[in-house]
């Protein structure tokens, strides 16, 4: 029995010793892993080396979302994406940083355990778990410089030394939508090299800063006036340019005259590109300029800019294309209707204004005047009178208000009609109508074109259909009483009438 005790004894002593020396190995084992229970940034980490959650971590995370802005002088942003530009993470000092503090105090792996196994009490989990640690950046700046030297925006308006001699830096040009422009490039000129190695300062700079902390963008503004004057530089001037500069503010000056023309809802617009041409040009198309460097007035271009005003919106005497209301577009000749400005009115004006430097509005000057201005100058109210169907019209703001048949001009006689736009231009009540051999009272009488106008004609007792072949009126147009009574007191001086077959 003694000797089956001392065996017994010895067995236990050898699995003591065997426990003890694997909870030591384990805890050796856990000075070099993350113990029980810890997640890093959603990684459970248990049992895991520092190199390789490192690994997992870099792998995870992504370096193009990560960008740095940098703003030029012009205003204009550019993002570098750091995976672009020479710059690398890695979270190794984090994560060892971390492995610290799990390694603070010894066998707590083994407190853990039992106490999670035994329910005593809820686990350590508590105070790592979800545990979030933040990369640190690294700079390659060799890297990130070649990259900048060979971005676009940076080799744009650079300063160089033989642009400083060049004494067409500043110029003036004339373009097509603005008249003449300056072409300065002295101005604010771009040092590549020192702009190049202030933006890598910047990155690493500002990298250094959040490195171990959650990243936030930044922006590098060459603008602000301390980093401008380490990027940029100007030319100076020199005696040529200044020449160039006193008359670009001549030609200013020149261009600096606005106005509206109105014609109806359209609009012609004097501005820049319009003022440059007219000024006068030497034998070699170069500008004429006066001993105050500034240019010299080509008046005739002003009396050809009112012409073109005229041949542009001047509709007296020009064939139309009508929508009549029997369905079908017909060609209708011009008569004395229309607008027609007055040339010399409008170039005193315009020549006055342009002197006295008077920008604004205008309403030209007619020597006649439709009862629309612009192209389509009958608008929507006016009179039809269609000589084939023998039918006449009244339309206000396009709603057909009177529809009734007529007899025109007697066509067997040679006294038809004739078809062209034309204008109620008198009206008169109870008025004799005389010819050769006649004299009608009529009791409504509206003028449109010389002797022809629209009356009532109470003799007649029917109207319409085809008696105007045989036995038509001298060139009027005849209506019944009924009708002229109503369209008589609603017609206003000036109102378009549009005779056509």
């Amino acid at each position: 029995m003694k000797k089956f005790l001392l065996g017994f004894i010895r067995v236990i002593g050898v699995m003591a010793v065997l426990g003890i020396g694997a909870v030591i190995a384990l805890d050796q084992y856990y000075q070099n892993v993350f113990p029980l229970f810890v997640t890093i940034n959603g990684e459970y980490c248990t049992g895991m080396t520092v190199g390789r959650v490192t690994d997992i971590l870099n792998d995870s995370y992504d370096l193009h979302a990560d960008k740095i802005s940098v703003r030029t002088l012009d205003g204009a942003v550019y993002e570098l994406p750091l995976d672009q530009y020479g710059v690398t993470i890695s979270y190794k000092p984090a994560v060892a940083e971390y492995m610290k503090q799990c390694k603070s105090k010894p066998f707590q792996w083994l407190e853990d355990l039992v106490v999670s196994s035994l329910n005593l009490r809820a686990p350590r989990i508590h105070d790592m778990i979800e545990e979030t640690v933040y990369p640190t950046y690294y700079c390659d700046t060799a890297v990130m410089a070649a990259k900048l030297e060979r971005a676009a925006w940076l080799n744009e308006n650079l300063y160089s030394e033989e642009k400083r001699h060049k004494e067409n830096a500043v110029s003036i040009i004339k373009s097509t939508s603005e008249g003449y422009i300056l072409v300065d490039q002295t101005k604010d000129l771009l040092l590549k090299e020192q702009a190049v190695a202030f933006i890598c300062a910047e990155i690493v700079n500002q990298l250094t800063k959040i490195s171990g902390t959650p990243y936030q963008s930044a922006l590098i503004d060459l603008s602000a006036k301390s980093n401008k004057d380490i990027c940029y530089k100007s030319i100076p001037y020199t005696a040529k340019m200044k020449d160039t500069l006193a008359k670009w503010e001549g030609i200013r000056e020149f261009q600096d005259f606005h106005m509206i023309y109105e014609f109806g809802g359209r609009e012609e617009i004097i501005d820049e590109a319009v003022v440059a041409d007219w000024m006068t040009l030497d034998a070699q198309g170069e500008l004429v300029f006066d001993e105050e460097n500034r240019p010299v007035l080509d008046r005739t271009l002003i009396k050809e800019y009112v012409a073109y005003l005229a041949s542009t919106y001047n509709t007296v005497g020009i064939e139309r294309s009508f929508k009549a209301t029997r369905g079908d577009l017909v060609k209708v000749p011009g008569g004395g209707y229309g607008n027609e400005l007055d040339e010399a009115a409008e170039y005193e004006f315009l020549l006055n204004a342009f002197l006295n430097r008077q920008s604004g509005t205008r309403i030209p000057q007619y020597i006649s005047e439709a009862w629309e201005k612009g192209s389509d100058d009958i608008g929507d109210t006016y009179i039809e009178v269609d000589m084939t169907d023998q039918h006449m019209y009244y339309y206000v703001d396009g709603e057909l208000v009177i529809d009734t048949p007529v007899v025109t001009g007697n066509t067997s006689r040679n006294w038809g009609t004739p078809a062209k736009v034309c204008a109620v231009y008198f009206k008169q009540k109870n008025r004799v109508l005389r010819g050769a051999n006649y004299a009608t009272p009529v009791k409504y009488w509206m003028a449109v074109d010389g002797h022809i106008g629209i009356h009532d004609a109470t003799w007649r007792k029917e109207f319409g259909g085809e008696i105007y072949q045989t036995n038509g009126s001298h060139g009027c147009i005849n209506t019944p009483i009924e009708i002229m009574e109503e369209l008589y007191d609603m017609v206003e001086l000036g109102t378009p009438v549009i005779l056509f077959y």
